[in-house]
This record gives C-alpha cells, sequence and structure tokens, in this order.
C-alpha cells in the first residue's frame, strides 16, 4: 500500500528536523582511556550488577535517548537521536550518547552508507531515471540525505522507503519537504519479502538494507535478500551490513533492554548474499569495528 501523506501535513509548521552539516566529519573511534574503562566495567555490567538496579539507575537518568529505548529498543527514533549526537543532559546520557560503542558505530555507519549511496546514484545519474528502494526504512534518513545532497529532482530519481510499521512515515515526509524532495520520496508499508506485491513493476537500480539485518535470522534474511534480487536491474546494486561485538556488550542489552542482535561477521554476510544471488563489490569496516558494511551487485 503507498503510503501518501497530505502536503497540508507534510508543510505544517514544525520544529526544524536535524541534518548532519556535512558528510567528511571524522569518522569516530573508541579512545583508550575509554576501551580501558569497559574492560573493566563491563563484565559488571553484563553478568555481576542486579538488573533491576540497573534499569532504576538508567531510568533514574533525564536522557531522552535511554528513555526511548527503554520503551521502544532499537527503533528509529533511538538512531535518530544517536545520529543528532546532542549535548548529554548528565553523566547516564553521556554514556549513551558518547561512550556507547554502538552509537559512535552507528554515526559512522551513517556517514559511510550516506556515501556510498551517493556515489551509486551518481554512477548512474546521467545514463538514466533512478529507482531506489530503502527496506526498513524507519524516516529514510540515508537516503534522503543522499538525494538531497546531490540536489536531485523527481525527473532524475525516485525512491520507495518501505517499512513494517508505518510510524516513521510522517517525521520522513517532514524531513522530505524540510530538505524540498518530497517528489522524490514514496512511503510504503508492506513486508519487502512480498515486494513484487507491495512494489509491483518497480526495478530498482540500488537497494538500501540498512538497520534491519541484525533483527533477522538467516533464513528470513535470505528469504528478503532473494525477494530483492528477483525485482532489481540486472547489475544493480545493494548495500547492507554484518553487526559485530567487540565491545562485549550485547549481554547487556539483552538483559537491561531485552535488545537481541544477530552478529554476523562480513564473511558470513557476503555467503548469503551470494547464496541469494548476489556479487559482493566492496566490504568496508567502520573504524569500531562493529559494522562491516558491504555493497554487491545483482
Amino acid at each position: 500500500m503507498l503510503v501518501t501523506t497530505p502536503e497540508t501535513e507534510c508543510t505544517m509548521s514544525v520544529p526544524t528536523i536535524w541534518m548532519p552539516e556535512n558528510l567528511e566529519q571524522p569518522l569516530e573511534a573508541m579512545p583508550q582511556i575509554q576501551q580501558f574503562a569497559g574492560w573493566i566495567i563491563n563484565p559488571y555490567k553484563n553478568h555481576v550488577l542486579p538488573a533491576s538496579w540497573l534499569t532504576r539507575l538508567l531510568q533514574s537518568s533525564k536522557s531522552k535517548l535511554l528513555a526511548e529505548t527503554f520503551r521502544r529498543p532499537g527503533g528509529w527514533r533511538t538512531m535518530e537521536m544517536m545520529y543528532q549526537n546532542p549535548d548529554p543532559t548528565d553523566w547516564l546520557d553521556r554514556q549513551a550518547l558518547r561512550d556507547n560503542p554502538i552509537a559512535r558505530a552507528s554515526r559512522n555507519r551513517l556517514q559511510i552508507v550516506t556515501q556510498i549511496l551517493m556515489d551509486l546514484i551518481t554512477s548512474y545519474h546521467s545514463s538514466t531515471k533512478i529507482t531506489l528502494v530503502g527496506v526498513g526504512a524507519g524516516p529514510g534518513r540515508h537516503v534522503q540525505t543522499a538525494i538531497s545532497r546531490l540536489n536531485l529532482d523527481a525527473e532524475q530519481i525516485q525512491a520507495f522507503l518501505i517499512d513494517l510499521d508505518d510510524d516513521a512515515f510522517d517525521y520522513g515526509c517532514r524531513l522530505a519537504d524540510q530538505l524540498g524532495i518530497s517528489d522524490c520520496i514514496n512511503f510504503l508499508q508492506g513486508d519487502a519479502r512480498q515486494i513484487q506485491s507491495v512494489l509491483p513493476e518497480v526495478k530498482p537500480h540500488i537497494v538500501k538494507l540498512i538497520g534491519l539485518v541484525e533483527y533477522l535470522n538467516d533464513q528470513q534474511l535470505f528469504e528478503l535478500l532473494t525477494a530483492l534480487h528477483a525485482v532489481m536491474v540486472p547489475g544493480g546494486a545493494l548495500v547492507t551490513h554484518g553487526m559485530l561485538d567487540p565491545w562485549n556488550g550485547k549481554p547487556f542489552l539483552k538483559r537491561i533492554f531485552g535488545l537481541q542482535h544477530n552478529l554476523r561477521t562480513g564473511s558470513e554476510v557476503q555467503q548469503i548474499l551470494e547464496k541469494a544471488g548476489f556479487r559482493i563489490t566492496n566490504q568496508i569496516m567502520e573504524p569500531m569495528g562493529i559494522y562491516p558494511i558491504l555493497t554487491a551487485a545483482k
């Protein structure tokens, strides 16, 4: 189902949605002192300190990020807060925004993936009108940033942003309006594994699959990739990623927030991609060592 938002809603007076100043900020790494602190503290957070005590401590913070993570772990709003990285409200908020390895890695991933999308779009731009599909897209932050930075219009590109949940669509519509690219952006609620019925006759040149694969098991991921492969144009590009836990934060996220990630190395993601019919063209490991980012071709 195509989800359209009336123009009056997209152009209503709302606070400006944050956008990064540029895409050339230094990528983040973990300072040595924080690495050392993590080695000492993580075993206590993961296994020793009572979960009920840790929960009460975190809920005592004024952190909007922590409050949202308790409400909906891993949701698009938590990602938006980590991307924006505002001034922390207190020490616990600083831990969540600045000292949390996943927050740092997610900001790295945003910057890297957006640049990859820009490069892919540019490679097609002179020869054809581009169709881009974002899967599990939320408000479409990566895609919208890439399109706006390239100053493209609806005659040059159309992006279809699919998600099972439509609660990010209003925010995404307002972001598109703020960027002046509303005519390029289409939000659709549905299961991308049934993409041929969700988006009949759409043949994407580029597919972005970021922020979803860590919540899928291998069979679910293979089914999704197979469905996407079937509708892409020959030679089309797909951008996705794996996830690792070099900072040993997974037990804490599970016992406090109930957040469970399916970890995969770049090689493991590559095997599933190749099984679904893709060929790997590039792989980048962001500096935190959490997200191997892969580009593959049909």
